[in-house]
């Protein structure tokens, strides 16, 4: 578990700059991950919860017709997302509320999308339960993640020097969260990742994965 997480409205510099460093690597994220996204998140219906989207990055991979939940605690992403939203004709519904307890009905979703989020949230653990309860039986759970580097790399290595200063900058990730693991031991019916490593010129978060889960 991380340490206790950043309440926007005290610091707002710091939501702010997390909003600005969303935006600036969007269109880096959309070129390495644009169509695993848009192979899932493009064939959904019905009502979607995602969890932190930010400043809307994902706004652009969602087909007509489709009712997002987004819950988005840092109110400085809100303008963007919006704007986004209303630009590409997005059914949103903002919610400022963290992933831990989430304010909707058991088995009330038909997808629960998560892009870049597990590593920052207080309590993995409880936004993945969160995320089962709220999502129907046989509904979609996509994920992409940065994730620990494999163990005597120099990545991992260089998580642990990044640590701290990462984990104050970007609302308290954490560099180094197995969240792969995290995932495969929390009890889903069907589970599969994809492992990826985008280079050297991704630093620390270079290891990352993405894949889909249902209940």
């Amino acid at each position: 578990m991380s340490r206790r997480p950043l309440d926007f409205r005290a610091a707002p510099l710091r939501g702010q700059m997390e909003a600005w460093t969303l935006d600036a690597f969007s269109r880096r994220i959309h070129r390495q991950h644009g169509d695993h996204k848009a192979a899932v998140l493009g064939r959904l219906e019905g009502t979607v919860v995602e969890l932190g989207p930010g400043t809307g990055a994902n706004m652009r991979y969602y087909p007509p017709g489709v009712h997002v939940i987004g819950i988005e605690p840092n109110p400085a992403m809100h303008p963007r997302l919006r704007a986004k939203a209303d630009r590409l004709g997005v059914n949103l519904e903002i919610r400022t509320i963290r992933g831990e307890q989430l304010d909707a009905d058991d088995a009330s979703a038909d997808a629960v999308i998560g892009t870049l989020v597990l590593c920052s949230v207080h309590d993995p653990q409880g936004v993945v339960a969160e995320i089962q309860r709220v999502l129907r039986p046989r509904g979609t759970y996509f994920f992409l993640e940065h994730v620990a580097a494999p163990r005597g790399t120099f990545t991992r290595r260089l998580q642990s020097w990044v640590k701290r200063p990462v984990r104050w900058m970007f609302n308290g990730c954490e560099v180094d969260r197995d969240t792969g693991a995290l995932l495969g031991e929390a009890g889903f019916a069907d589970f599969a990742l994809t492992e990826i490593d985008t280079g050297p010129a991704d630093a620390y978060v270079r290891h990352r994965i993405v894949g889909v889960a249902t209940n």
